[in-house]
């Protein structure tokens, strides 16, 4: 019974035996120098990674990260092995290299907070993610710093400049008050009382921004901070999230993207549904669009929409169809709301006639429109098209006015229609 009681006692303090902490470092083989390498390292890191300028400190000190992950395995082990020495041979709290390593592994907890949340800023982190790992892309994501001019064989597919779009009279709060200089309006007693009023109306144009969607990638430009881009291919399914109330976008792919004060919103991300997924992925790589079409809004008796002109005949696609003509051409159920049809009739023209043919019928059928072929509709001829352009089938009349940017290729095709009737007028 003795001898099992004393045989559960832990070896004696290291130091009360006679060893001195050298002689405990000496035991550890090096473990001890690796872990206080390893405390300035994360010290400098983290002292970097709390700093404004985190991602600049990252660049100037490329050797910081790798030099971290290079020693992980090994400095895992030692801490493993400081602790469970001093677990069964009772170390002293005071013992230098077990205070070391305590502190190391607190910093460690720290550091991988404080890594995520940088990371997250750019892109979306799972959970599972070591302090390595999550060190690794953030450094990776930072050097692969993204251009905002077109690569070569890249296309513009869409270009939108939310601060050309100021939302109600915001753009009056930021003009300087009448008489007074920029010191006086910098005063104490200015920030204090005006910034209250100021702040709403001047936030939409602070978190505003340039958006691009190419053949490849989307990119936001804000006017304050990085700028931020999503490879196409790398959009996930429920990837495109509208900000509720904020007219914001976020979009989630191989990196992260947020924007803001876009009234466009909607619009923007059923684009982007359609150029992430078939059949338009990757169709504007070609840089050609399809010519054979004008595109206008019209009318139907009294029902308003958009027209699609084509050499074998016209479609009409009701107004506020948007949503119904995206699901009609992905083939996938949306919870987008708020756009027209005619965004999304425009981006079809990036498909061969065939293609934009095949969805131009699919969305007809989806909205609730009609499609005329050429033999048996009539063009009234007699009045410029960018003033009135009316087709008549039977006793229904189709009327609308094409814009300057569509004039020709409208005369073009009305061009190889049948006879034209006269004009009424």
């Amino acid at each position: 019974m003795l001898r099992g009681a004393m045989a559960e006692h832990p070896r004696p303090n290291p130091l009360s035996a006679g060893l001195s902490v050298a002689d405990v470092e000496r035991q550890l083989e090096g473990r001890a120098e690796l872990i206080a390498t390893a405390r300035r390292q994360h010290a400098e890191l983290e002292s970097l990674l709390s700093g404004r300028r985190w991602r600049r400190g990252l660049l100037r000190k490329p050797e910081l990260v790798p030099a971290l992950v290079a020693r992980a395995e090994a400095l895992r082990e030692a801490l493993e092995r400081v602790q469970r020495r001093a677990a069964t041979e009772a170390w002293s709290e005071e013992l230098p290299v077990l205070r070391e390593a305590r502190e190391l592994s607190a910093r460690r907890e720290r550091l991988t907070g404080l890594a995520r949340r940088r990371l997250e800023v750019l892109a979306v982190v799972p959970a599972h993610l070591s302090l390595e790992e999550v060190l690794t892309r953030l450094e990776a994501l930072v050097r692969q710093r993204p251009s905002w001019e077109l690569n070569p064989g890249e296309v513009l597919v869409f270009e939108t400049d939310t601060r050309r779009h100021p939302r109600g009279r915001q753009g009056e709060a930021l003009r300087p008050g009448e008489g007074l200089s920029l010191r006086q309006r910098a005063a104490p007693l200015a920030r204090s009382v005006l910034w209250p009023v100021v702040r709403p109306l001047a936030w939409p144009f602070l978190g505003s921004g340039r958006l691009r969607i190419t053949s490849e990638r989307v990119l936001w430009r804000p006017v304050f901070g990085e700028l931020q881009e999503v490879r196409l291919g790398t959009i996930a399914e429920d990837g495109l999230q509208l900000a509720s109330g904020s007219l914001g976008l976020r979009v989630v792919g191989n990196r992260l993207l947020q924007t803001r004060g876009m009234t466009d919103a909607e619009e923007v991300a059923a684009l982007l549904e359609l150029h992430r997924q078939a059949p338009l992925r990757g169709a504007a790589r070609s840089g050609v669009r399809l010519e054979s079409v004008a595109l206008f809004p019209a009318k139907l008796g009294h029902l308003s929409g958009h027209a699609v002109l084509r050499p074998q005949g016209v479609s009409f696609i009701p107004e506020g169809q948007g949503p119904r003509a995206l699901s009609a051409v992905t083939g996938k159920p949306t919870s987008l709301r708020g756009f027209d049809a005619a965004p999304v009739l425009e981006s079809l023209r990036w498909l061969p006639g065939a293609e934009f043919d095949a969805c131009v019928a699919r969305v007809v059928e989806a909205t609730g429109g009609q499609s005329w072929a050429a033999g048996e509709t009539r063009y009234v001829a007699g009045t410029p098209v960018w003033r009135e352009l009316r087709l008549v089938r039977g006793g229904d009349a189709l009327v609308g006015k094409v814009e300057w940017a569509q004039e020709a290729a409208a005369g073009r095709l009305l061009r190889e229609w049948p006879q034209a009737l006269p004009s009424q007028g």
